[in-house]
């Protein structure tokens, strides 16, 4: 391993063990790095700041569980799996998922479900999604994906996650369904134009 990212995981580490005593928004950046026998400009030679520092253990440790399911039928495997893996590191993720902001995890978790919700969609259709008949549908249910997944952290993660994510599931399906043929309907009308006389 390089020895940067060796630096970077003795950072990570030290800011868990930190955040099991206290809250992020206590922790400064000395701490972090006494925490791991390191000088504050070893600190800001591979972090601008300690939240860059949270989005660098969040996004390395998320992004092989979130790409692990790719090809299961259900598009939420990867949520729940990653609800689980958040299950097993409690205090970093509540707090993380409690930091907002730009670049913060919730927004994070956004866009990522935002893109496996387009999948999912594109899988349905069995063709690619137009993003602009499709923007307002896949935002809100982010949103509420996220809402539900704060909420049940903020409850102390005791819900089984699978419980939630497919009542969530069947929603967005159900929705998805009713769109599509919303939107066939408008495409093909039940009552054909009347085609125009020569003159």
């Amino acid at each position: 391993m390089p020895d940067s990212n060796i630096t970077k995981l003795a950072l990570a580490n030290s800011l868990k063990r930190l955040m099991v005593q206290k809250s992020f928004d206590e922790i400064s950046v000395s701490n972090i790095a006494d925490g791991c026998s390191l000088t504050r400009q070893s600190f800001y030679y591979h972090f601008k700041d300690k939240y860059d520092l949270m989005n660098w253990i969040y996004y390395t440790e998320t992004t092989r569980i979130m790409i692990s399911n790719d090809a299961s039928e259900f598009w939420t495997d990867n949520l729940k799996d990653l609800c689980y893996y958040m299950q097993q590191n409690k205090i970093f993720y509540q707090n993380a998922l409690n930091t907002t902001g730009q670049n913060s995890f919730p927004e994070y978790l956004r866009e990522y479900i935002m893109d496996i919700s387009i999948s999912a969609i594109e899988r349905i259709l069995n063709t690619e999604a137009e993003w602009k008949n499709w923007e307002f549908t896949v935002s809100f249910f982010a949103t509420a994906f996220v809402a539900f997944i704060v909420r049940w952290s903020n409850n102390g993660m005791n819900e089984d996650p699978a419980v939630f994510l497919k009542d969530m599931r069947s929603l967005f399906d159900g929705s998805i369904q009713r769109e599509i043929a919303k939107k066939q309907k408008k495409v093909s009308p039940s009552h054909p134009e009347t085609p125009l006389k020569s003159p």
